[in-house]
């Protein structure tokens, strides 16, 4: 039986966890299960301090339930299948809602199930509306069951892991430099995804002078999903960071390249790539777009985009890269996205006026913007990540 501190430890992983939806990883196996036993309810229950989370069944409501109307939160106290004939004649379950009321359920075995964590954070059951008795093999099998249910969830909380700490990396603070508002938003198809964005000031040095500050913005898409795509994303962002701070966007691009090619490759992804360096005090911007393609400056006066024909990186041969150069007014709004955002417009550039007319507004804020921007897409249906980013000039004076 598991101490005290376990339980709580568990339950408390489980609370974190309890307001997860259905999901396809764990539905399969609670299939399976009712199937195997031809009862008609099978279910994966996590139990929290205060409630019973069922987050898949079959035959059995998704929701919570009091924690003392849950037969599995006995189950979690053990090692091994938990099994009782007839819930009835438990005092442990007797009075219990489910067994006293609909549906009136009478048989119920059980397999405590771990988190990464090691602790018990719920139970896979299946359950019958008269009394009956597994055999040693039954028993064994739900065993095994609830084993492969381990697995799915270490990998969800990997994948949960790796979508927190992406979000962590998008930068939540202004730039250290006067003269512009920026925002962006990253919202992945998955727990984690392929889209990154990223601003930081530099003085870059070109031909041995160091040049004013200036503000980098970047936003790149990992071609791909989940936690390989965030993993590549993360490192070309670190790299991209590293070499910005010596050398202007087009070599650094260029290099970043270089350097990221193996592990691109060897996990056969590419990466599209948007990268700036804007001088707020001027509006000045050099930029390099490696098959990203989905960036804009918007205005009153309309919209012009801001597009080379370059390859992404991770491609099977190198571009050039060489930098393009744009001044950007103060009425002005550089919008990037991610394709997930032009999906849903059909990659219609068009459609943007049409349908974001509020990036315009210029009562909005730059994070109010990208978050209507996100909404929209996610609204209309976009099954890709999605990201979106944008600028403004304040027209305050750059700090030196």
């Amino acid at each position: 039986m598991a101490d005290k501190k376990s339980l709580s430890l568990g339950q408390a992983e489980a609370e974190a966890r309890g307001n997860l939806p259905q999901s396809n990883r764990y539905n399969h196996v609670v299939r399976l299960a009712q199937a195997i036993f031809g009862m008609p309810i099978a279910a994966l229950n996590l139990i929290g301090n205060e409630a019973q989370y069922t987050i898949s069944a079959v035959g059995f409501p998704l929701g919570s339930i009091p924690v003392e109307e849950s037969v599995c939160r006995i189950t979690v106290q053990h090692e091994g299948v938990m099994e009782v004939s007839d819930l009835r004649e438990d005092d442990r379950f007797a009075g219990i809602s489910a067994v006293v009321k609909t549906p009136k359920i009478r048989y119920y075995a059980g397999v405590p199930v771990k988190g990464q964590s090691g602790q018990y954070i719920g139970a896979l059951c299946v359950i019958d509306l008269a009394p009956r008795k597994l055999g040693k093999q039954q028993l064994e099998m739900l065993s095994d069951l609830g084993a492969l249910l381990e697995r799915e969830l270490a990998t969800q909380e990997e994948m949960d892991l790796a979508g927190r700490v992406q979000q962590h990396m998008v930068p939540s603070e202004p730039p250290a430099i006067n003269g512009v508002e920026i925002a962006g938003r990253v919202q992945p198809a998955r727990e984690a995804g392929g889209d990154y964005l990223d601003w930081f000031v530099v003085e870059p040095v070109v031909n041995n002078v160091t040049q004013p500050p200036r503000l980098e913005i970047v936003l790149g898409d990992v071609m791909g999903k989940g936690l390989a795509a965030s993993l590549i994303a993360s490192e070309v962002r670190a790299v991209l960071r590293g070499h910005s701070q010596y050398t202007d966007v087009g070599d650094a691009v260029a290099r970043t390249s270089t350097t990221a090619r193996r592990d691109l490759e060897a996990n056969a992804r590419f990466t599209t790539l948007w990268v700036a360096q804007l001088d707020p005090a001027t509006g000045h911007m050099d930029y390099v777009d490696a098959g990203h393609g989905l960036a804009m400056i918007v205005s009153e006066r309309g919209s012009r985009r801001l597009f080379q024909n370059y390859l992404p990186l991770g491609m099977p041969i190198d571009d050039d890269w060489i930098m393009a150069s744009d001044v950007m007014e103060e009425d002005e709004l550089l919008l990037v996205c991610s394709d997930g955002v032009f999906d849903v417009l059909d990659d219609d550039f068009n459609k943007v006026e049409k349908h974001l007319k509020y990036v315009l507004d210029p009562a909005l804020s730059c994070q109010e913007i990208v978050d209507m921007i996100v909404a929209f897409a996610v609204q209309n249906g976009a099954s890709d990540d999605v990201t979106a980013m944008a600028v403004r000039r304040t027209g305050e004076t750059a700090k030196s």
